[in-house]
């Protein structure tokens, strides 16, 4: 009798240890989960990889980036005399089709003309012209597809600086693009007119002047815009020096406001 009772205890120890086998792991399976899903740093299982996202390092437009980028706002100034025929650059300063340029490439004569990179012909209108300051606005009379160019209104006194300079290889004869830089500003340009004519030459002052130093500035680059590092158009190439390798632009600045009141007309 005392033998069928202890067997009878041992069964529901037997039953109890595994019971409680069951529970512990089930206990320690489910902390080994959390640990898993909720420990920062913990490894990523093999069905559930990582997301990696790649940020992409911001664009650096170069010179000749935003140049190439401004390129269709530059035409080429054709001006027609009854016997000759002056070539220059100009550039878009707004959407009515009107261009800047300088005033000595359109001077004294009789017809003006706009041709657009695309090859394109417009018959231009002087709208307005400083001889003194040597600038000029032609418009477009059937109007121009394009973007005009920014003109930059605050002072360059930061130098030396990297520019561009866009022209019309139609009228340089050379490329369109020019790396510069502008290392100073001249208070004085003396500009001699021509020798050859017999008659005592002239003498023209250029004042204020951005001073281009770097690739060669053509007769055809006059009127052509100076890009800086935002694409403004801090200068309008105009001189060139005959014995030094240096060209000059009038300052943006000094002349923006007369540009607009010709514009406006």
């Amino acid at each position: 009798m005392s033998r069928r009772r202890q067997a009878a205890s041992s069964r529901p120890l037997r039953l109890l240890l595994a019971v409680g086998a069951v529970v512990l792991a089930g206990v320690i399976a489910f902390l080994v989960t959390v640990n898993r899903t909720a420990v920062p740093g913990a490894a990523p299982s093999a069905s559930h990889p990582p997301v990696v996202r790649v940020v992409a390092p911001s664009p650096t437009l170069s010179l000749d980036d935003i140049a190439r980028a401004h390129l269709d706002g530059t035409v080429t100034i054709e001006a027609l005399g009854s016997n000759d025929e002056g070539l220059g650059t100009g550039w878009l300063l707004d959407a009515k089709g009107d261009f800047v340029t300088n005033a000595h490439v359109v001077q004294g004569q009789l017809s003006v003309r706009i041709r657009a990179r695309n090859g394109s012909s417009h018959v231009g209108a002087v709208m307005g012209i400083d001889r003194d300051l040597d600038i000029a606005v032609i418009r477009s009379r059937d109007g121009f597809a394009g973007t005009p160019l920014t003109p930059f209104k605050g002072t360059v006194n930061d130098f030396p600086i990297s520019v561009v300079a866009l022209a019309s290889s139609n009228a340089t004869g050379h490329g369109d693009i020019t790396d510069e830089r502008v290392t100073r500003v001249e208070s004085t340009v003396p500009v001699t007119g021509d020798t050859t004519t017999g008659q005592p030459p002239t003498t023209t002052e250029y004042h204020d002047m951005l001073v281009l130093d770097g690739l060669p500035i053509y007769p055809g680059n006059s009127g052509g815009p100076v890009l800086d590092a935002q694409g403004r158009v801090v200068g309008i190439v105009t001189l060139a020096s005959k014995s030094l390798p240096e060209g000059y632009a009038i300052q943006m600045n000094r002349v923006i406001a007369e540009l607009t009141t010709f514009a406006a007309r």
